[in-house]
């Protein structure tokens, strides 16, 4: 009797162990344990897991596809704005919204609700939120328009961003590529680690800087040693054509 005892408590805790964090929820999971079969538990917590692993796998091609200029949905070539990522060919977009603003619901009543953000629903309802609360469910025949009001100095902030982005910055300094003439970059790849990396500089004293404070690794002497005759990395890079600046 003490050994079946002790039995059911380990498999009351291990059943613990694998319920949510959340009580309300977990409550609810235990319950249905304890009158049904827990093997059927073990069974759906492992079609969760691989649905997650599934979703996750999804989340990151997607990341990746945006992040080559291509759409998630038919992978053609997209176009992109400041806040905006738009796909000419099936209508996909992704937009950003203000992240210190908020966000004003015009209504066909000409009511309107303010709010810090706006949630577009699957059944193409609008959830309203303010400080982390629904305060409002409107159906889309509802609404007449969104607007986002931005802080200011928030689109400044994001076209400079923008601009660094496009131009690049400074490996060292982080200053805008665009604001030097292009005569004064300088460019280094070095494997820091077990794979090259390329590093862009504003000017020959923002290279020697870099070097100083990230010395090479002695047996790859990458400062030194042309890319294209060394194997002692992981190469990511395309360096025929690419010289090496030898400081002194």
């Amino acid at each position: 009797m003490a050994r079946q005892t002790r039995k059911e408590k380990r498999g009351s805790d291990a059943l613990k162990a694998e319920l949510p964090k959340d009580s309300k929820l977990a409550a609810e999971i235990g319950g249905l344990a304890s009158i049904g079969d827990r093997r059927e538990l073990h069974r759906v917590d492992s079609e969760v897991k691989e649905v997650v692993s599934k979703a996750t796998q999804a989340d990151i091609r997607n990341i990746m596809l945006i992040d080559q200029g291509r759409c998630p949905v038919c992978a053609a070539r997209t176009e992109n704005f400041l806040f905006t990522v738009v796909c000419p060919s099936c209508g996909w977009f992704r937009r950003e919204i203000p992240d210190r603003g908020s966000a004003r619901v015009h209504l066909e009543t000409d009511e309107v609700i303010d709010c810090d953000y706006v949630h577009h629903g699957s059944r193409d309802e609008f959830l309203c939120i303010r400080e982390g609360v629904v305060i409002s469910e409107l159906m889309r025949s509802e609404v007449k328009r969104i607007d986002y009001v931005w802080a200011e100095g928030e689109l400044d902030q994001a076209r400079a961003l923008a601009r660094k982005l496009k131009n690049g910055i400074c490996s060292w300094c982080e200053s805008d590529l665009g604001e030097s003439p292009p005569e004064d970059h300088h460019e280094d790849y070095v494997a820091l680690g077990a794979f090259q990396e390329r590093y862009i500089f504003c000017s020959e004293k923002c290279q020697r800087a870099f070097r100083r404070h990230y010395p090479a690794r002695v047996h790859r002497n990458c400062y030194e040693v042309d890319c294209n005759q060394c194997n002692l990395c992981n190469k990511r890079y395309d360096t025929h054509g690419f010289k090496r600046n030898i400081l002194t």
